[in-house]
């Protein structure tokens, strides 16, 4: 349950850096901030998509969804949680509120640790688990060398 309630906190602390807090001007720079959206919708939509009504906010694996090694999965092992970090980031970014870069970057920090914890609980339910790691890459694809 502390996971949640971090998650939690955090989501809601960010809400407020992008609604109550000051932005600044970064001109044209802000206009990054909309392909990291536009990347971050491809990649959680359909990882949410994937999960659906089994989906839970807990490290701990579901298995009834059994192991996710295709469609987004086979890109990265957690697509969500990459597709929510670049969506924080690009709305951070286009509405220019540092402190809500500053959200995502404790986002980031979170994740991690979550999905540090939640691929040790996945190397125990599922033996196949480690080879998978070992070919995909956490939050960014792993380029293989042919």
């Amino acid at each position: 349950m502390v996971w949640v309630a971090v998650q939690a906190v955090l989501f809601l602390a960010y809400g407020y850096a992008l609604v109550a807090t000051p932005a600044m001007e970064w001109g044209a720079l802000r206009w990054l901030g909309a392909p990291l959206i536009l990347v971050g919708v491809a990649l959680a939509f359909p990882a949410l998509l994937a999960h659906g009504r089994k989906l839970t906010p807990l490290p701990e694996p579901n298995r009834a969804l059994g192991l996710k090694t295709t469609g987004v999965y086979a890109v990265v092992r957690h697509p969500m949680y990459t597709g929510l970090l670049m969506l924080a980031f690009g709305l951070a970014i286009l509405l220019q509120k540092p402190w809500g870069i500053a959200l995502a970057a404790a986002l980031t920090i979170f994740f991690n640790l979550k999905a540090r914890e939640e691929e040790r609980r996945l190397r125990r339910c599922y033996p196949d688990y480690a080879d998978y790691e070992r070919t995909t890459g956490r939050f960014l694809p792993r380029w293989r060398h042919f």
